[in-house]
């Protein structure tokens, strides 16, 4: 007869078969991992662990179970762990594995001493971060501990080999195991464990004992249920955990009580901003917890069913549209509102995609930011040095604006941050924004060769003179808003798109000077203004050539931001015959436009290096003017181009091959033959300028045409749908 095979950990004793221990030793007993023993000074548990089929036998803490066990797990009170301890000492081999489930620490450590005389090697303390309010041995759930938190708390003198055989025990049942002092950890536990319980005991027993007490109850709704529902926990337990947590708790208790004084006065006050402010972060921190807490129980992160667009040729453009503001100037009027002194209002703001994630860092940071109507902000600017540390890391998610934005900003405050970053802008090479904020003399250390995550630590700057290369637009908007932070006299030299800027900085009161060969600025601090967003330039730029390209069409675009395209855009439109006709004038501070634009038959384009890097961000819209053409379109430079740029132009030709567009691209040359595109079907790969030219070119196929992984584009361009039915763009989510 073959040997009976030994479980994985061998011999395990729980002492204390409560729902905590009872949980544990049904999860190895469920998986095989163990031969359970169970102790218990209530002889009644032991036998319901072992009918209920939690344990295999039970125990008594005697030389005949302690001297066989290979793990030894101690889920008694706190205040019992000394008792227990003296009771096991004469029988403990050095070589099994002694630890506990208790949620404090550093008293378990003082018991050991005590029966030790000093912390035993094999004694590793370890405390999950999982329960629940039932109690005792019926209550043992074997899928506890999956997916939460299992705390190990060595010590110098730990014996590393049973250290880590710990950590694989609770891996083994399903627990996310990390190591942590034991001081850390008892401070760390009573502010988000222990302050939380006795708030919500000393809580209802307040309401218990006022004169209202039974309408009190009997009207309480959901939020009371919610809030005080840990108040159902064992009361001895929780007592024990107090008085053997005291120091943590104190000062985690003392640190609230502050700010519930501070929160009192703005009740008291009427402090109506004080008290939005307080709540807006707590909101920000409570979404970041449930944001770890669903990626640690989710198992695998979610699905993202891809969204197609489906064009009929059909279309032609007539309407009126007026514009929500421009996406670049949102996310600038938004950081220069938050880093203002006073109150500032935002109108016309573009709040879609990639513009909330500017917000919400700004948010997370502590800046008040109401949303008084659709697109309508009201911030209540904290200053330049007012901004409060983020809960977490910053997430710039994909959005290489917010990045641009946020890094100067960063670099220049009293704490340490973190920036992060997902998707195409991990693997980004940031060189020359990383180099720009270097030179502001931050301490600036990213985690790879020029790559994000990034962190930023205080430091005393003293960067005189930023160098931006040409025609940077989104670096030189780094560059001016490092200068807020540096010391008087500093400059930005070679800055080339100021123009997008100038307006947008002095709406806060802030001028752009010549000084030096460079440019500085005055008038700081930024002091809150009430502004109203010219509207979006790249959304222009596409409502043009839509109409443009689509026959019978007359379209009124209103409140156009002129800078973005009266340098190269419109005469290059102009060049190719396209008939449209501009009125502008200056609204608010901003130079707009009103554009009525008509259809057109579009001459070939001949573009050399220099416009082709001039009009870089709507090169992939003038790429379709050309493949509507009536004749060889040529573009020069295109490898110029930063490689991003580059790569969407080539990834574009292809797209325009598929559909009967003749093309040839090699060297940085790009030939373009004009006619008549076939529908059919095409890939954007997610990104937001291919998404809108290819929508553009489908509108002169000569059948349907379905452009693929869209959400990107939706999630950027939300009015997009609704204005499409409005002006007969024949575009709709495909079924």
């Amino acid at each position: 007869m073959d040997k009976k095979e030994v479980p994985l950990f061998g011999n395990v004793l729980v002492v204390g078969l409560g729902m905590i221990g009872g949980s544990f030793a049904k999860a190895l007993k469920e998986r095989g991992l163990a031969t359970l023993y169970g102790a218990d000074r209530r002889e009644s548990e032991l036998v319901l662990g072992v009918s209920s089929g939690v344990i295999d036998h039970p125990a008594m803490l005697s030389s005949e179970f302690i001297a066989k066990m290979d793990v030894i797990v101690l889920a008694t009170p706190v205040r019992a762990m000394e008792s227990v301890l003296s009771e096991i000492k004469p029988y403990l081999k050095p070589t099994t594995l002694l630890t506990d489930v208790g949620s404090t620490k550093g008293s378990v450590v003082e018991a050991a001493k005590q029966v030790f005389g000093d912390m035993p090697a094999n004694f590793i303390p370890g405390h999950p971060i999982a329960g629940a309010e039932k109690s005792g041995v019926l209550a043992a759930n074997s899928h506890l501990f999956e997916n939460h938190m299992a705390i190990v708390t060595p010590l110098p003198v730990s014996n590393p080999v049973l250290v880590d055989r710990l950590h694989q025990l609770w891996m083994a049942i399903g627990a996310d195991v990390v190591s942590m002092d034991v001081e850390h950890h008892d401070y760390v536990l009573a502010s988000s464990s222990h302050l939380p319980h006795l708030l919500a005991y000393t809580l209802v027993d307040a309401l218990a004992n006022s004169d209202r007490s039974q309408d009190v109850f009997k009207f309480a709704a959901g939020g009371f249920r919610d809030f005080t529902r840990i108040a159902s926990s064992d009361p001895v337990m929780w007592r024990d955990v107090f008085l053997s947590n005291k120091k943590a708790t104190l000062a985690t208790l003392d640190h609230f009580t502050e700010r519930l004084a501070v929160m009192r006065e703005a009740v008291e006050q009427g402090d109506g901003a004080g008290m939005f402010g307080v709540f807006t972060r707590a909101k920000s921190a409570r979404d970041h917890f449930l944001r770890l807490l669903e990626h640690r129980t989710s198992g695998q992160a979610k699905e993202i069913k891809p969204i197609s667009l489906r064009v009929s040729p059909v279309s032609s453009i007539k309407g009126e549209i007026s514009l929500l503001g421009d996406k670049f100037l949102s996310h600038k009027a938004i950081t220069l509102a938050c880093l203002s002194e006073g109150i500032s209002v935002l109108r016309n703001v573009d709040l879609s995609g990639d513009v909330l994630i500017t917000l919400q860092a700004f948010r997370d940071m502590g800046v008040v930011i109401e949303q008084v109507a659709a697109n309508q902000l009201r911030i209540h600017g904290v200053g330049l040095r007012g901004l409060k540390a983020p809960i977490a890391p910053i997430n710039v998610h994909e959005s290489i604006m917010s990045l641009h934005l946020l890094l100067p900003v960063l670099a220049a405050q009293t704490f340490s941050s973190k920036v992060i970053a997902e998707g195409v802008l991990l693997n980004r090479p940031m060189g020359n924004l990383f180099d720009l904020v270097h030179s502001m003399g931050s301490r600036l250390t990213p985690s790879a060769a020029d790559c994000l995550p990034v962190a930023l630590e205080p430091s005393a700057l003293e960067g005189k003179v930023l160098v931006v290369p040409y025609g940077a637009e989104l670096l030189d908007t780094t560059a001016l808003l490092a200068l807020l932070f540096l010391p008087e006299g500093a400059r930005l030299q070679g800055g080339s798109t100021l123009e997008v800027n100038r307006d947008v900085f002095a709406s806060f009161f802030i001028r752009l000077e010549g000084q030096e060969g460079g440019v500085a600025l005055s008038g700081l601090p930024p002091k809150g203004n009430d502004i109203t967003l010219p509207g979006d330039g790249m959304k222009a730029a596409w409502w043009m050539l839509l109409a443009s390209l689509s026959p019978g069409s007359k379209l009124t675009l209103k409140n156009v931001f002129c800078e973005r395209l009266s340098k190269a855009y419109w005469p290059l439109l102009k060049s190719a015959g396209a008939n449209f006709s501009v009125q502008q004038g200056k609204e608010g501070g901003f130079e707009v436009a009103e554009l009525i634009v008509s259809f057109a038959q579009l001459s070939p384009l001949v573009l050399n290096a220099e416009q082709v890097y001039e009009v870089r961000d709507m090169l992939p819209l003038l790429c379709v003017a050309a493949a509507c053409s009536n004749g060889v379109s040529i573009l020069e430079g295109i490898n110029l181009l930063p490689y991003y740029d580059e790569d969407r132009v080539q990834y574009l030709v292809d797209a325009l091959v598929q559909v009967g567009v003749g093309c040839e691209y090699h060297s940085g040359h790009l030939k373009i033959v004009g006619g008549f595109p076939a529908g059919g079907e095409m890939d954007c790969a997610g990104d937001y300028h291919l998404a809108l030219a290819m929508l553009a070119i489908a509108v002169r196929g000569s059948g349907p045409t379905k452009v693929d992984d869209c959400q990107k584009l939706l999630n950027e361009f939300t009015e997009l749908q609704e204005v499409a039915v409005r002006v007969g763009f024949h575009c709709a989510v495909a079924q």
